[in-house]
């Protein structure tokens, strides 16, 4: 029998799984959130009820609809060919114009051809069912996958034996399985090349799988033993039984009367399982050097001893090893059909064909093949460096049209994965590229910081996305650009866009020839009835996206704009859901308190200082589950207890108990201000098992000499540091010290020009440090785990967070990576700047009225252990306290000194001395305005003793030096100094116990 604990885990997994799919219905969901324990109490009835006719129904089915696929232009090209290329248009709506009327005006008049894909609309019951399906039978199969199956697998637990059934989703993010499917195919080809081998390499994918995959063969007694080996229990047998007929009974329902529902995740799991057999033939029969497939997507890389002279050959010798399964598929040798016994018998029936048109077969050898596999290589990382960039803007907003209109038009061709990525795939990564930029801005800037930059996108994208046929290539991204509009509130521009959208309905009617993919003849509905159900479903996505990211509260210039541009609602939606602002910030409330909105739900509990609140409602719209307990088990209940008081929420906030967005690492150090205490670390694990389904084991830890030990083997003995010249503006001190918007508009397009060129450097280096009140706290967590990406921790000052009674703090965060969990990952550290300086004291009361307090006083400076490196953080003039110097000698092998400091001739001093008596390496970073940041160590030669030292310029930059840790700690371990390459230690020194290393050996004096 199924629980309603069950239910609850599948609904939690089934909403993750839908919100980050392509096409997900918010308000569906939000509509089954509301009365969660009445609708899957409702279900659970159904499933454990001896009737199983109900799978059928439409009620649970849900239905279809519709989403673009493409334009295709083969009338147009023909006539090309025929009558040469005519005119060159810079309006891309003219130019459509054109080609239709001369297409419309041959003898034979014809016209493009838009062609739709069927996706499924189920009902959220069957997402539920579905999810419940995964978690109990659909991991089974799972498990029967080899791990050249890369694609679709699902979340299992740390020691890969169950399926995770507390993490959020269903499966493992995508990115990284894709990256080894691909590099480990790459890395074969190299190995064997540099051996000397001979190599063919193929790449094939499946056409239309989706649509063509009947999912009954997963109900067939021959398949379950023979080819998994699976025996189920009455229950789970019940649910496949369930399932599978759910999935056959929406396909009956569709145009397509066979194929799987695209939109349905769980259907994923479906397609891995129907590949298994030839994942089994080419890995065991073939034996190649190389096979891996991503879903649909197969690379195979095999030895070429066989010489094959022709396509013929190659396939001819790989069809006599598959025992059967693969051939030719019709008399001309168009396709390769795959062909199990399971698919040709029974309800399983399916085609599943390689179109030898898309198939491709390289044969490399020597120099040239290894000059091939280096230029995918130079090509991958050259995208890889695109998406690693800071975002950035072109300075002047007349740029940016031009930059999008180079980014959506090339036509160019670059090689990623052995095959050539296509003109549309390159206009997709660069779309999205310039939309990443966009949406950064938008979190981190008011939008009056750069809406000159913001218009001159949307005018552009108006321009030359939202026409025929380019809007079909790039659609999938219109919900993001409507939600930054609308947050942005830039109403003029949404509704522009809404009346584009609806002139291109009307062409397509008009215009184009349309189609269903993989739809046979017979059963395609009208061409009316086929743009109608479009457009539905893209009135919805509109609605909604809008209703996501509609500002709580508007400007008077927003509402203004709204009643000006927005109350006639556009045809292209529904027009009431337009009328009253109070009905939108409602739904935005409803969507935020469930995680759905544009705003995550967890932002509401972090430092106001920390995240923008334009887009965050009252904490008095939170809604709660009061059936939590019956619902989830205790591991989800205790850790959202507990984050939920941290939140400063009462019970069971849904957006916390059914996340979409949970916090992170660094969020949650941020969040917990006790975090790195034996008891904090209790409340942590708790947390991160209920939101991320894993235990938190090895977590940064104070010890009882106040050292905070951070797991990271990557910290070598020698370590790069990278010491900026960054300045900070007098007015973005004042605006920060009076919580004012921030004067300096170019600061944070400097920023990301100082980062992007740190990421860039060759000379990786492990720290980067920036001065005093160098950052504003929001941006601090986004830039860090960029940096992350290339191995480089972040220390710097953060601007003044104010406490509340006219109090501020002034604080250094260091975010240091950290692999103690088993993965990659990012740790935060705060401390406070105990006293102000006499100067920042008097300019703090005299600006703002404002004193400067510690959130968390200390007596000896805390030290940090990083990996095997320990160091220690004071803050400007702090570091003329004698007494923490004194404390620190011999415990640090380097102190880090963000500064904003106008007295450089003492610091000098203070910073040469430091070195010797502290007997460490000094790493002091002041703002650039006045100079002197330096890396100084305690050298005996006087010309080795700085490090790097920069002073002065007109623009921010970085500078890298290398500090050698380890040679340090051997000069200082031995019981007398030796002579080289450091100053003796100071009398009295002592070095502490952990910071113990062999001493070197003679060395000459």
């Amino acid at each position: 029998m199924v629980t309603l604990q069950q239910l609850g885990l599948a609904y939690r997994k089934a909403k993750a799984d839908l919100y980050y799919s392509s096409h997900p219905c918010l308000m569906e969901i939000a509509d089954y959130e509301q009365d969660l324990h009445k609708n899957l109490s409702k279900l659970l009835v159904r499933i454990n009820a001896k009737d199983e006719r109900w799978i059928e129904k439409e009620d649970f089915l849900g239905s279809w609809t519709l989403v673009a696929k493409s334009v295709e232009m083969t009338e147009w090209d023909a006539y090309r060919r025929k009558n040469g290329n005519g005119f060159i248009f810079s309006s891309p709506a003219d130019e459509w114009e054109n080609t239709c009327s001369l297409l419309a005006a041959q003898d034979v008049p014809a016209k493009p051809s838009a062609e739709f894909r069927v996706m499924a609309q189920c009902s959220l019951d069957f997402h539920v069912l579905s999810a419940l399906w995964m978690m109990e039978v659909g991991h089974l199969f799972d498990g029967k996958l080899a791990t050249c199956a890369y694609g679709n697998r699902l979340r299992r637990t740390e020691d890969g034996t169950r399926l995770n059934e507390l993490s959020l989703g269903s499966f493992v993010p995508y990115l990284k399985p894709f990256r080894d499917w691909r590099d480990n195919g790459i890395q074969a080809m190299r190995n064997a090349l540099h051996a000397g081998k001979k190599i063919v390499a193929i790449t094939a994918d499946v056409s239309s799988f989706y649509h063509e995959l009947n999912p009954g063969f997963m109900l067939d007694p021959g398949f379950m033993t023979e080819v998994v080996g699976l025996e189920l229990t009455e229950t789970k047998a019940k649910l496949n039984r369930l399932f599978i007929n759910g999935l056959q009974a929406w396909a009956a329902n569709t145009p397509l009367k066979k194929g799987l529902p695209v939109g349905l995740p769980a259907a994923a799991v479906v397609a891995n399982v129907a590949l298994l057999e030839l994942d089994r033939v080419l890995e065991g029969q073939v034996v190649p050097l190389y096979y891996g497939r991503y879903v649909d997507d197969v690379m195979l890389v095999l030895e070429n001893s066989a010489g094959f002279r022709s396509k013929a050959d190659l396939w001819n010798w790989l069809f006599a090893r598959s025992n059967g399964v693969l051939g030719w598929a019709d008399d001309g040798r168009n396709e390769i059909a795959f062909q199990p016994p399971y698919f040709v018998r029974g309800d399983g029936k399916s085609q599943i064909h390689f179109a030898n048109a898309k198939n491709k077969v390289f044969m490399l050898v020597g120099e040239p093949g290894k000059a091939l596999v280096d230029a995918i290589v130079r090509q991958i990382h050259e995208r890889a460096s695109e998406w690693r960039a800071m975002p950035r803007l072109p300075k002047a907003p007349g740029d940016v049209g031009t930059e999008l209109l180079a980014a959506t038009q090339s036509d160019g061709e670059a090689a990623d994965n052995l095959r050539k990525a296509d003109a549309l795939t390159m206009r997709r990564a660069g779309f999205a590229i310039k939309l990443r930029d966009l949406e950064a801005y938008e979190r981190d800037l008011l939008p009056d910081a750069w809406k000159e930059h913001r218009h001159a996108f949307f005018r552009a994208f108006i321009q030359h996305v939202l026409v025929l046929p380019q809007f079909f290539d790039l659609a999938l991204y219109l919900p993001r650009v409507i939600r930054l509009a609308t947050a942005c509130e830039d109403f003029r521009y949404l509704r522009r866009m809404f009346d584009a959208l609806d002139r291109l309905s009307e062409q397509i009617a008009s215009d184009c020839v349309v189609k269903i993919k993989a739809c046979p003849d017979e059963n395609l509905p009208p061409p009316a009835k086929i743009v109608e159900r479009w457009k539905d479903k893209l009135g919805a996505m509109l609605c909604e996206s809008v209703a996501a990211a509609f500002p709580p509260r508007l400007t008077k210039l927003g509402k203004q704009e709204w009643q000006e541009h927005m109350l006639a609602g556009p045809s292209v939606v529904n027009p009431p859901t337009f009328l009253s602002v109070k009905n939108l910030q409602a739904d935005h409330a409803r969507l935020f308190s469930f995680d759905l909105a544009h705003m995550p739900f967890r932002f509401i509990g972090l430092p106001k200082e920390l995240i923008s609140q334009r887009g965050i409602p009252r904490k008095r719209t939170v809604r709660t589950c009061g059936e939590a307990e019956s619902l989830l088990p205790d591991q989800i209940n205790s850790g959202t207890r507990i984050l939920a008081a941290w939140n400063g929420l009462n019970g069971f906030p849904n957006g916390l108990l059914f996340a979409t967005r949970p916090l992170n690492l660094p969020e949650l150090y941020i969040l917990n201000r006790d975090a790195y205490t034996e008891r904090g670390l209790a409340a942590t694990s708790a947390v991160v098992l209920a939101m991320r389904g894993f235990t938190l084991s090895g977590s940064p830890c104070f010890d009882r000499k106040n050292v905070l030990h951070i797991s990271d083997a990557k910290v070598p003995s020698k370590c790069g540091i990278a010491v900026s010249s960054w300045r900070t503006d007098l007015g973005s001190w004042a605006a920060a010290a009076t919580r004012r918007p921030d004067p300096d508009v170019d600061r944070y397009a400097r920023l990301n020009r100082l980062l992007d060129s740190v990421i860039a450097e060759p000379q990786h280096s492990r720290y980067l440090i920036l001065p005093e009140l160098a950052l504003p706290a929001h941006w601090f967590v986004r830039i860090a785990r960029k940096l992350q990406g290339r191995g480089i921790s972040l220390i710097t000052g953060i601007e003044y967070l104010h406490a509340g009674r006219s109090r501020v703090r002034n604080q250094v965060w260091a975010a240091l990576s950290h692999d103690g969990l088993g993965f990659p990952s990012l740790m935060i550290y705060r401390q406070d700047k105990q006293r102000p300086a006499l100067h920042e004291e008097s300019e703090l009361y005299r600006v703002a009225g404002v004193e400067m307090k510690p959130e968390k006083p200390w007596q000896s400076p805390p030290i940090l252990q990083h990996g095997d490196f320990r160091f220690a953080l004071l803050v400007c003039s702090e570091l003329t306290n004698i007494g923490y110097r004194a404390d620190l000698r011999g415990k640090v092998d380097a102190l880090f000194v963000p500064e904003w400091n106008q007295d450089t001739e003492t610091f000098n001093a203070l910073v040469e001395s430091a070195a010797l008596d502290v007997h460490a390496y000094i790493v002091q970073c002041n703002d650039r305005q006045y100079g002197d940041s330096r890396i100084r160590g305690p050298f005996r030669d006087s010309w080795k003793r700085d490090v790097l030292r920069v002073k002065g310029g007109i623009t921010d930059y970085c500078v890298i030096g290398q500090i050698d840790i380890h040679a340090l700690r051997q000069f200082q371990s031995s019981h007398r100094s030796p002579g080289k390459p450091f100053k003796p230690v100071p009398d009295g020194f002592e070095i502490g116990y952990e910071r113990r290393v062999l001493p070197s050996g003679p060395t000459e004096q």
